[in-house]
């Protein structure tokens, strides 16, 4: 057999990955990190729950926190972004994702967790903020930023800032005050009254002066 070039590379790249066990992975993750929390689970527990061995996990996920974070961020992307969607619409899909993870059973039981975790582990939080709140945040801010252009949002406003009032509600919703559970109309009641808020002003008018 004659090795060429191409044969090389195709020894190098191996046989392609089955998505079906990076599936079974992160699904065991996550049902692990729901019933025991980031502290009670070991790269061994999800090898043995997901069905694989662990040199197949580890050629994945070198380590614990990259295996949490990945699989918390495959709970809920954001939404596909439609074409010739308004800045509101676009808001509003935003946020009802965010209502739609926090909303289902298994991410209600891990946020909490992860949150506690990251009291004794800043870099677990650090790199969860960096590949995926940061992400999502820049997501809002280019939305927001479309909004000033086409005059819904003062040109002054703080667009970081303007996030934290759109995803605070949600969230503070969702994770503490959620009896009864936030329903799919809170998004829009959100956007609707931060957009009010940051919109242009109404001019002031000043009263007659006394002749």
């Amino acid at each position: 057999m004659t090795i060429t070039p191409d044969t090389c590379a195709t020894r190098q790249l191996g046989r392609p990955r089955d998505p079906r066990l990076d599936a079974a992975i992160l699904d065991a993750t996550l049902r692990l990190l729901a019933a025991g929390g980031y502290t009670a689970l070991t790269m061994e527990a999800v090898a043995a729950s997901a069905g694989v061995g662990k040199a197949t996990l580890y050629r994945r996920f070198p380590g614990k926190e990259q295996l949490v974070i990945e699989a918390v961020a495959s709970l809920g992307e954001p939404p596909e972004r439609v074409s010739g969607a308004g800045v509101r619409d676009e808001l509003v899909a935003l946020l009802e994702a965010i209502r739609r993870k926090s909303d289902s059973s298994i991410a209600g039981k891990i946020f909490p967790r992860l949150l506690s975790a990251a009291a004794d582990n800043p870099e677990l939080m650090r790199r969860y903020r960096e590949q995926v709140i940061d992400p999502r945040r820049a997501r809002f801010v280019g939305v927001l930023h479309r909004g000033v252009q086409e005059g819904l949002v003062r040109s002054d406003v703080d667009l970081a800032y303007a996030v934290d009032l759109l995803v605070g509600p949600m969230v503070y919703r969702n994770l503490i005050r959620n009896d009864p559970p936030p329903g799919p109309q809170l998004a829009g009641q959100i956007v609707d009254d931060v957009l009010a808020a940051l919109g242009p002003r109404a001019p002031t008018t000043l009263p007659e002066q006394q002749s």
